[in-house]
């Protein structure tokens, strides 16, 4: 029996789908929690505040970087997926980096939920705490490479993206301004960082509509190999 003209399985559509939905999901829900976030910066003062007086938006905040950290792994497995030759060492250094820092901003969220246990204890004492924790050498080495990588790996998955023919030179340059913008403009400036996702979410946006067009011939048939008729004697 020849399996090379099977039908592809209705799970590598899936597959398909779930990559560009990812695409889409990862930066909108960022611009979500941007829009939320009571605790942006992290110093002591700030999250013993926002814990004490904002606990619903830190715990909606901390399960939306969470969500988005993990959609990057679907996400840039779908562009990897996509970089068969042209961008292939691109894709798979976006794939890396992208990874970790959804990483990072998982860890962000947990660091949420920890602070939620702040009220209750003396005000100066929590606030040291959090100071000493920020602080800290071994989390900071571990922590902010993390979250840097975010950036580093959305430039990665757009440049990535362009090499392979998914987008075109405006969404890699969108990116890349994004990114840069980020680094020169205070992050206490809340429109401008919100703008700055809602821009990642119309490049990435694009891209998940782009793989969610595919043909199943362009997404790559997942074919069984030909199996050779048995020999007859």
């Amino acid at each position: 029996m020849n399996n090379a003209d099977h039908t592809p399985l209705i799970a590598h559509r899936i597959r398909r789908y779930a990559a560009a939905g990812s695409l889409v999901a990862f930066p909108a829900l960022l611009v979500l929690e941007a829009s939320l976030d009571p605790a942006s910066g992290g110093t002591g003062e700030v999250m013993f505040t926002a814990a004490t007086d904002h606990a619903g938006a830190m715990i909606a905040s901390a399960v939306l970087l969470m969500l988005s950290g993990m959609l990057m792994v679907p996400a840039v497995w779908g562009l990897a997926h996509q970089a068969r030759d042209r961008g292939a060492g691109l894709a798979n250094l976006a794939a890396a980096v992208g990874v970790l820092g959804g990483f990072g901003h998982f860890g962000i969220g947990m660091f949420y939920l920890v602070a939620l246990a702040l009220p209750g204890g003396d005000r100066n004492e929590m606030i040291a705490y959090i100071e000493r924790l920020n602080a800290t050498p071994a989390l900071g080495a571990i922590a902010f490479p993390l979250i840097l990588c975010f950036g580093f790996g959305v430039l990665a998955m757009a440049w990535a993206a362009w090499r392979t023919g998914l987008i075109g030179w405006w969404g890699p340059l969108a990116v890349t301004a994004v990114v840069v913008l980020h680094e020169v403009v205070p992050s206490s400036i809340a429109w401008i960082e919100i703008a700055g996702l809602g821009v990642l979410t119309v490049v990435f946006g694009y891209l998940g509509l782009r793989l969610a067009a595919l043909t199943d011939n362009e997404w790559g048939p997942a074919q069984s190999p030909a199996v050779p008729e048995a020999a007859t004697v």
